[in-house]
């Protein structure tokens, strides 16, 4: 009988410290798909751990990272994490990385496509590829029509970094609707941060 009272004892209390850590009040984890895989979006529960990879750094040279404002343009809705979480396991829309190749494929959020912000700077085959894989149309006047654009949500590598916001005005220039777009400022550096989970993508060659 006391063996069997402190078998129960240790099971509650292994039970009461899992997920210490957790996203918001009972909410220890999500689960969002992707590609045909389901990924487990958690915080580091380790409570002493600290970020040791370039994430940690405070200060960057500037040009190019000066501290970007928390809206990007009126009219476009800034995100935090809940926000994202959300946006992303209830399949909202396409979440984007925008920053170069090399960053995305040392680590990204889960469930985001590279859509490198260049892609958007010039008119090239490679851009419109990617305008029609957001849903836009280019119409015989000689304009893209979006329409039927999807509802997309960028970020980049932090609110010290310019790669999402230009991407960003460069679609606002081509007419894509603001109501469409969403700006995660925090980026990778307020993700990690707040231990949440990171992938090594598997880049498509």
């Amino acid at each position: 009988m006391r063996l069997s009272y402190l078998t129960a004892l240790a099971l509650s209390t292994l039970i009461a410290n899992a997920n210490v850590v957790e996203i918001t009040e009972g909410l220890p984890y999500v689960k969002v798909e992707a590609d045909g895989k389901t990924y487990k979006i958690e915080r580091v529960q380790q409570e002493n751990s600290y970020l040791t990879n370039t994430f940690a750094l405070t200060s960057r040279p500037s040009p190019p990272f000066f501290i970007q404002n928390f809206t990007v343009d009126e009219g476009i809705e800034t995100y935090g994490e809940l926000e994202v979480l959300d946006f992303i396991s209830k399949k909202k829309g396409l979440f984007i990385d925008a920053r170069l190749p090399n960053w995305f494929a040392k680590s990204a959020i889960p469930t985001a496509v590279n859509m490198p912000f260049k892609l958007f700077l010039k008119d090239t085959p490679e851009r419109e590829k990617t305008l029609k894989a957001l849903g836009a149309e280019y119409t015989k006047a000689g304009k893209w029509d979006f329409q039927k654009a999807k509802t997309i949500l960028l970020y980049c590598n932090g609110a010290w970094c310019g790669q999402s916001p230009t991407a960003i005005h460069a679609l606002i220039a081509l007419g894509y609707p603001k109501s469409k777009m969403k700006y995660y400022r925090g980026g990778m550096q307020s993700w990690q941060l707040l231990g949440l989970t990171t992938i090594v993508p598997e880049v498509k060659k």
